[in-house]
């Protein structure tokens, strides 16, 4: 496995990009001879020691650190977590004013925070605030990580009365400078509290009032510039390689105008064996570089390679060979086994992510008493939620990789039923297919949305979430969802299963024909919504008409029944997005469908050839749009949250294109979308954690978090460039959209990974090593 590779001396041992306080941020000069953009960065992949050096800060030109402190712009800047508790606030004759209900039984059960401002390590810091209420009772305020274990820099006990006091602490930053961390005011019950005997339920209905909040430097000199130099590649290459065959492109950025061409280096033997010339460098405005690029698809001998431009800027070293992908791939599978529910992970195939049974407890269906089995299935993403919608679109993407490479996965993944003699692409699917089938009521035929408890978990192991569990509402987007998985599942398993797996085809699909009468039934109630009391994630829809087309195409492909024809008709008419591979916007799943029918063209020649006309509309324009990026990706100026699930997504499209019309192009084009993922991107980092040699090693991930051991074969979110965690916001102000990436657990919003962002990496790699 190619994990924490060696470095050349000319990358330096700290080519650690964007993990960063400043991402993508200023130039500056480089640390070698190889003129190379710099910034600041964490060390994570490969640490980089530095001679500490002071910092000359203007502390008058500071100020108060805390935005609206003075709450004269209202609730400008503040917000409140609930956890247990209750409260509403307001700004009242300048004060804020906190009416707290109930505190809940944990210190953040009521929580009133503030972000948007820095910690520098070794400052020297003054915290004051003025606070009253109309009963005596302690709070905690606290200073701390965003993150993580959420651990104080600084905490106190506050005993509130009705006079209005003044608080003041002082405190010095003894951690690492922190880009964005929290201050927080904890309503709810806090450890004095349980010190003095005190009940929650006894803390009646109350009002605190808080002003004047102030945190200032007042001595900076002994501020430690802790940020580390570190050097941003401008070879971007396949960081684990290419097939022999393939297109291969390197992609170069911000070379100097003379550098001209580029050797492709036998690293066994030092030899050149390929001179290329370096196309003219293009403005990249996303990304804020010069890029330009060249082709050695020339290049077919097996082996490890480097790329060494005129001026010796270097790649990262690569192979090239028959099954570049088979050690990575493993890694990708085995994710969804790591993120099982409801089952003991044992150290022999788990290793250091074993752990013991988890969320094994009956679950409440909301709004009744009534308790329920909904164990197993796969926790979500970083947190450990099991959600229907998401889980749907995670079996359809494993299991068309299976109908597309049934080879690549064989019987050795290294999960649970390996060496059984099933393929263990099926035995992966079936354990989330299980779970699904308790989600369906067995009244009605609807589906439970999701199951959860009512607020997401602390930082902890899987097996530590005891709280109650909670099943929340039927959804018509879930149940549409499930009877689309589960008439393909009837259908692959029936067709490649024997004795118990045929069986379990049969079992799948009846569930889908009576999910698929409850949606009909129920296709003009409104989308999911969280309940007030539940705050876990929503997977919100508002057209579900994608997952009813979806469906009745699924149905109609499985059984050949002309009436799910029909309703997958109705539905498409009113579909307003074609392109949909993701959970929300999920059409092409259902053109997929019908474009590998056999009897759509007979039953319905118009409906195939509308079908087709708008299926192929998107592919061609994902292709257009990749021929216009840099980088070669169906990407233009804005990366939205889980951008590199769209990437992924995208090269997924290209080849189901493929099955259908073939066309090089789409192949050689879902590729590049695969290159951008394992590093041929802005960023040059590898997004599959434990892969390549620049990678992600701190993804936002409870497990990670906690053993401080990152799980490898987990893709990452990727640039969002709509600022959406408060280290995001913090650090990312002035980055160029394409570079707005930091591998930190505390930016979820870009380095938080998903089941659903695996498994059309899964597809891609399948289909690349067919």
């Amino acid at each position: 496995m190619r994990r924490g590779k060696r470095l050349t001396s000319a990358l330096l041992a700290a080519v650690l990009i964007m993990s960063l306080i400043g991402c993508g941020g200023t130039k500056g000069d480089a640390t070698t001879e190889n003129a190379t953009e710099v910034t600041t960065a964490e060390a994570t992949t490969a640490e980089v020691t530095k001679e500490a050096t002071t910092e000359e800060v203007d502390l008058e030109a500071m100020g108060n650190l805390i935005v609206n402190g003075d709450f004269s712009d209202g609730m400008n800047k503040w917000d409140s977590y609930l956890n247990g508790g209750g409260c509403e606030e307001s700004v009242s004759n300048g004060e804020l004013q906190v009416k707290v209900f109930a505190i809940g039984d944990v210190e953040h059960g009521v929580q009133l925070f503030h972000d948007g401002f820095e910690l520098k390590y070794g400052a020297m810091y003054e915290f004051s605030f003025d606070v009253r209420g109309t009963m005596e009772r302690d709070f905690d305020w606290r200073i701390q990580l965003n993150g993580g274990d959420y651990h104080a820099y600084k905490t106190e006990t506050v005993h509130v009365t009705e006079e209005m006091q003044h608080v003041t602490a002082q405190f010095k930053m003894e951690e690492a400078s922190d880009p964005a961390p929290r201050l927080c005011f904890n309503l709810g019950y806090v450890k004095a509290m349980a010190d003095a005997g005190i009940a929650p339920d006894s803390i009646g209905e109350h009002t605190i009032w808080i002003d004047n909040v102030s945190l200032e430097l007042i001595d900076a000199d002994g501020i430690i510039d802790d940020s580390v130099e570190i050097v941003i590649p401008k070879v971007k290459v396949n960081q684990v390689g290419y097939a022999k065959d393939a297109t291969k492109t390197v992609v170069f950025s911000d070379l100097a105008e003379d550098d001209k061409k580029f050797t492709v280096i036998d690293v066994a033997s030092g030899e050149a064996v390929l001179e290329g010339d370096i196309s003219e460098p293009v403005r990249n405005t996303s990304a804020d570089e010069m890029n330009s690029n060249g082709d050695f698809s020339s290049v077919t001998t097996a082996g490890t390679y480097k790329i060494v431009t005129s001026k010796g800027e270097e790649s990262y070293e690569f192979t090239i060979g028959d099954d570049v992908y088979k050690d990575s791939f493993k890694d990708v599978v085995r994710m969804l086994y790591l993120q099982r529910c409801g089952c003991e992970l044992t150290s022999d195939l788990a290793g250091d992510f074993a752990h013991p049974i988890c969320h094994n407890t009956e679950a409440t269906i909301y709004g009744t008493t009534t308790k329920v089995d909904v164990s197993g299935g796969w926790h979500d993403a970083g947190d450990y939620g099991r959600y229907v919608v998401p889980g749907a679109k995670t079996v359809a993407d494993l299991l068309m990789a299976y109908e597309k490479n049934p080879d690549a996965f064989g019987d050795d993944c290294g999960i649970l039923e390996s060496g059984d003699g099933v393929n263990d692409a099926l035995q992966e699917a079936k354990y989330e297919l299980d779970w699904m089938l308790k989600m369906q009521d067995p009244a009605t035929g609807g589906v439970y949305h999701k199951v959860t408890c009512a607020v997401f978990p602390e930082t902890v192991l899987p097996q530590d979430e005891t709280d109650e569990l909670i099943v929340s509402p039927l959804s018509k987007t879930a149940t549409a969802d499930f009877a689309a998985v589960m008439a393909m599942a009837g259908r692959v398993y029936s067709e490649n299963g024997e004795g118990a797996y045929a069986a379990f085809g049969a079992t799948c699909l009846e569930a889908a024909k009576k999910a698929w009468a409850y949606a009909l039934e129920n296709k003009d109630v409104r989308g999911f919504k969280n309940p007030t009391d539940i705050v876990t994630g929503e997977y919100p829809d508002g057209n579900s008409k994608d997952e009813y087309f979806w469906a009745g195409m699924e149905l109609y492909k499985a059984t050949g029944d002309t009436s799910y024809l029909e309703g997958a008709k109705e539905a498409y008419e009113k579909v307003e997005v074609y392109d949909g591979l993701g959970w929300m916007d999920i059409a092409a799943y259902g053109s997929y469908a019908a474009l590998t029918s056999e009897n759509l063209k007979n039953d319905d020649g118009a409906f195939y050839a509308e079908i087709e006309k708008n299926f192929f509309a998107v592919v061609d324009e994902a292709i257009a749009t990749s021929k216009k990026n840099a980088y070669m990706v169906n990407k233009k100026e804005v990366y939205e949250w889980g951008s590199n699930l769209s990437a992924a997504n995208t090269g997924m499209l290209l080849y189901m294109a493929n099955d259908i019309k073939p066309n090089e192009e789409y192949v050689t084009y879902a590729n590049h979308h695969l290159d951008y993922l394992y590093g041929v991107n802005a960023t040059g980092y590898c997004f599959i954690t434990g892969v390549g040699t620049l990678y992600p090693q701190r993804p936002h991930h409870r497990v990670c978090e906690v053993l401080e051991k990152c799980v490898p074969g987990m893709l990452v979110g990727g640039p969002n460039s709509n600022l959406e965690d408060p280290y995001a916001k913090a650090v990312f102000t002035k980055t160029p959209v394409a570079k707005c990436y930091a591998d930190n657990p505390q930016s979820f919003s870009v380095n938080e990974v998903t089941i659903y962002w695996n498994s059309p990496l899964i597809y891609l790699l399948t289909a690349a090593q067919k």
